[in-house]
């Protein structure tokens, strides 16, 4: 895991001036400035902070240069960015909607028509009152709107298409292009998505690995291979055999035509729906552990860690690796709340008797409350499967046809590393399996007796890219 660099940046937010460096996020700048709030909730307006680290979750949408709902986490300070929190009265960080968190027995789900189902001009007021409060920013200002319209279409032709550009995606462009095709790699920042701090270990050969000491190997490899194109930008789908990808900032949107499809686009951690869950102070363990091991800025200095996972120990002795004190590991069955308002400040416990393991040792405490600043959750994955999705989708005709979570794909198609459900996944099955796949392509597509007709590879890198929860890669 390697910190952000020593280059002082800073950006304006909300009028006063933010020092960052180079490699911090937006939310994770905000986070070491002291500002723990940076949303609120659409309905009950309750605050909402840095939460899972790589643009999943919605808690941290900011108007940064004039587009409002930008996810904060992932956008990284390049410096000057005029930064402000829409979505609340008189603001994000005082704000007087809040007290409809109070009325939550009142305003259950689709009560305004119950309510006033006989009353058509009541409900046509509650109906601007209720979109007052879900409110989630002005329109984007004329620039915001100017840099973001596409202005160039290209086209490509592509017998491999990788999307997702993370440990298990380079190691299957890899093996397809040593297969002798061309292979295009789409990921939206290539800096390794969740394999940056993910503490499960995978198999590489004979020997198990973290998958951040071969992310750095996987990617120069891939940089430096002639048959192989980086590209970044946002993956929107497959439409009628295309796939989209859109880089808004250099106004361009490339439909690329694969032969063949790998999917690796990594996976979700899932929160623990305690009371409290969704308040500032409590993240989930990969946003923590980004915060302090990518973005060089302490989560907090005394964490909680919610165990509910089997990786729960080792988060814990990562945060006590990087400065963080863990005073306790807390099954996530004894958690009654999550307490706190603007900032967590521990939990409550359902029983007395808490047990934890930090540093390879094991401490008891008795307590009621356990007061922390950080309140770390560790909870299980699940596969971001929306692009594997949408590819059964279009193989089935429909998606009234597809009836399974996991259902059948399309030839040529192929799910790899955690976007698959393995946590621990092989480099050498992805390898394989690559290059079976690549296999199944015509002998026309490969390209043995030369290598591709592209620019050089340091060259062949766009500069920006857009974010997309479903391409958080590992």
């Amino acid at each position: 895991m390697n910190g952000a660099g020593s280059e002082e940046l800073s950006f304006t937010f909300e009028g006063r001036r933010v020092p960052a460096k180079r490699g911090q996020s937006i939310a994770g700048a905000l986070h070491a400035s002291g500002v723990s709030t940076l949303s609120r909730g659409v309905k009950y307006h309750r605050p909402r902070g840095y939460t899972c680290g790589f643009g999943a979750c919605g808690d941290c949408p900011l108007r940064i240069d004039g587009m409002p709902l930008t996810v904060s986490c992932t956008t990284p300070v390049e410096g000057g960015e005029r930064v402000r929190r829409e979505g609340a009265f008189p603001g994000a960080g005082f704000d007087l909607l809040r007290t409809a968190d109070l009325m939550r027995p009142l305003l259950k789900a689709g009560f305004q028509f119950k309510l006033f189902a006989g009353q058509p001009r009541l409900s046509k007021l509650a109906g601007a009152v209720l979109a007052v409060l879900a409110g989630g920013g002005r329109m984007p200002s004329a620039a915001a709107v100017a840099r973001g319209t596409i202005t160039r279409v290209e086209r490509l032709a592509a017998p491999v298409l990788v999307i997702g550009g993370g440990v298990s995606g380079l190691a299957a462009a890899l093996a397809a292009a040593e297969a002798g095709h061309e292979v295009v790699v789409v990921d939206r920042d290539f800096l390794g998505g969740r394999s940056q701090v993910r503490t499960e270990q995978i198999r590489n050969g004979q020997t198990r690995v973290r998958p951040d000491r071969v992310f750095p190997v996987l990617l120069g490899n891939a940089e430096r291979h002639p048959r192989i194109r980086l590209i970044r930008g946002l993956a929107v789908g497959l439409i009628d055999g295309l796939v989209p990808v859109v880089s808004e900032r250099e106004g361009v949107r490339t439909e690329i035509s694969p032969e063949a499809l790998i999917i690796a686009t990594g996976s979700y951690e899932t929160p623990i729906l305690v009371p409290g869950h969704d308040l500032p102070g409590a993240m989930l363990a990969d946003a923590a552990l980004k915060l302090a091991a990518v973005e060089g800025v302490p989560p907090g200095r005394r964490a909680v860690v919610v165990d509910a996972d089997p990786r729960a120990s080792e988060v814990a002795r990562e945060l006590s690796r990087l400065g963080v004190e863990v005073v306790a590991q807390v099954p996530a069955k004894s958690v009654a709340s999550i307490t706190g308002w603007s900032r967590a400040t521990g939990v409550r416990l359902r029983g007395s008797e808490v047990e934890g393991g930090v540093e390879g040792g094991t401490r008891s405490a008795r307590a009621a409350r356990i007061r922390a600043d950080l309140v770390c959750i560790v909870g299980p994955r699940r596969p971001a499967e929306e692009l594997a999705l949408h590819a059964a989708y279009a193989s089935a005709g429909s998606h009234d046809l597809v009836l399974r979570d996991a259902p059948a794909l399309a030839a040529r198609t192929l799910v790899v590393g955690t976007a698959a459900g393995d946590p621990e996944y092989s480099l050498t099955d992805i390898s394989r399996r690559a290059q079976q796949l690549a296999g199944e392509i015509g002998a026309g597509s490969r390209s043995d007796a030369a290598p591709p007709q592209h620019a050089a590879p340091e060259s062949r890198r766009s500069a920006d890219h857009t974010t997309q929860t479903s391409s958080t890669p590992e």
